[in-house]
C-alpha cells in the first residue's frame, strides 16, 4: 500500500469510526482472583434446594483456582445492540447465519406463549418480541459475533475480540467473592439483572417449557444498561442476553487451567457462553456458572458483549 493510499484508507476508516455507534469500552485493570465455584457444589445444591439440582450438576465449575490476567484490557460497557449490529450490517451486507442457511433462529410464538426454533421467520431482525435499538442483538452465532469483531478492528485499526473465559469471570467477580457480583442472595439481583424471579417457585421447567406471562417491566430483553452496573461499571453481566466467549469448552478445562492468562481446550465443538439471560434463573446467572452451546447456536437470549485489547 502506497504512502497516498494508505492516508487515504485512514481517512475512510477514521470517517466510517466517527459515524458508527461503536460500543463505549471499560477499562478492566490487570489482576488476581480465584476463578471458579468458591463454595461446594453440595452447599450449592441445598442453598438452592426447589431447583431439584445434585451436586454433580455444578462439577464444571471446579476446582476452583487461581487466575493471574496479566494485562489490563477494554470491556464492553454493555453488550452489543441492535442499533450497533445493524450498523455492522449495513456496512458490509453481512448476513448471518441463521440468515444464510435457511433455518432460521429462535423466537417467541405469541399464540403458545413460548420460545420456539428454529424457525425461518426468527433472526436477529425479529426474534418474535418488540426491540429497539438499544436492546441486546440475539440470534447471533459465535461465528457472526466474530464477524462483527474483525468489522470493528478494520474501523480502527485495533484488535476486537470476545473475552476469553477467564477474562468474562475476572470483570463479571469484579474483585467480589459472592455467588453474585451483588451478593449472595438471589433478592439481591432484582436491581441489577434482567432474570426470572424465582420467588414462590416450585419445579424449574426448562427455558423452552416455560409459558412467558404477560407482566409489567421486561417481560423480554431489557435495553442495555436499564439495570444497575457491577462494580467495574458493566452492564448486564448477570441476565438480559446470554455471552459467548473466545474459548472451547471442556467440563474439566479447570483441572488443567495454567495461572496467567488461561485459555479452554484447544479442541472441541462447544464454545462458552456465560451470564444467564431474561429468562434464566437466578442459579444460572451466578458469576462461577458455566454454560455452553455448539458455535452455530443461535438463540433468543444469546447475544455477546467486545473486548478490545489494550
Amino acid at each position: 500500500m502506497t504512502l497516498s493510499t494508505r492516508a487515504l484508507f485512514l481517512v475512510a476508516a477514521a470517517a466510517a469510526l466517527a459515524g458508527a455507534q461503536t460500543p463505549q469500552l471499560v477499562r478492566i485493570p490487570a489482576g488476581e482472583f480465584t476463578m471458579g465455584g468458591l463454595e461446594s457444589p453440595e452447599h450449592l445444591s441445598q442453598a438452592f434446594k426447589p431447583y431439584n439440582r445434585p451436586p454433580g450438576y455444578f462439577k464444571d465449575e471446579y476446582p476452583a483456582h487461581r487466575v493471574r490476567i496479566t494485562r489490563a484490557f477494554f470491556m464492553g460497557r454493555t453488550e452489543v445492540t441492535v442499533g450497533q449490529f445493524r450498523q455492522f450490517t449495513e456496512a458490509t451486507g453481512y448476513r448471518t447465519d441463521a440468515e444464510r442457511d435457511g433455518e432460521g433462529g429462535w423466537g417467541y410464538d405469541e399464540a403458545t406463549g413460548m420460545c420456539v426454533g428454529r424457525r425461518p421467520r426468527f433472526s436477529w431482525k425479529d426474534p418474535g418480541f418488540p426491540q429497539t435499538q438499544d436492546h441486546p442483538v440475539v440470534n447471533v452465532t459465535w461465528d457472526d459475533a466474530l464477524a462483527y469483531c474483525k468489522w470493528l478492528g478494520k474501523l480502527d485499526g485495533k484488535t476486537y475480540r470476545l473475552p476469553t473465559e477467564a477474562e468474562w469471570e475476572y470483570a463479571a467477580r469484579a474483585g467480589t467473592t459472592t455467588r453474585y457480583f451483588s451478593g449472595d442472595e438471589p433478592k439481591a439481583l432484582q436491581a441489577f439483572a434482567n432474570v426470572v424471579d424465582d420467588t414462590g417457585i416450585t419445579s424449574f421447567p426448562h427455558v423452552n417449557e416455560i409459558v412467558i406471562p404477560r407482566a409489567e417491566g421486561h417481560r423480554f430483553t431489557a435495553p442495555v444498561a436499564s439495570f444497575k452496573p457491577n462494580p467495574w461499571g458493566l452492564y448486564d453481566m448477570a441476565g438480559n442476553v446470554w455471552e459467548w466467549c473466545s474459548d472451547r469448552y471442556g467440563e474439566d478445562a479447570y483441572a488443567h487451567s495454567r495461572l496467567n492468562d488461561p485459555r479452554g481446550p484447544r479442541r472441541g465443538d462447544l464454545r462458552v457462553r456465560r451470564g444467564g439471560a431474561w429468562n434464566s434463573w437466578p442459579l444460572w446467572a451466578r458469576s462461577s456458572f458455566r454454560n455452553w452451546n455448539t458455535p452455530w447456536s443461535r438463540c433468543l437470549n444469546l447475544g455477546f458483549r467486545v473486548v478490545r485489547d489494550e
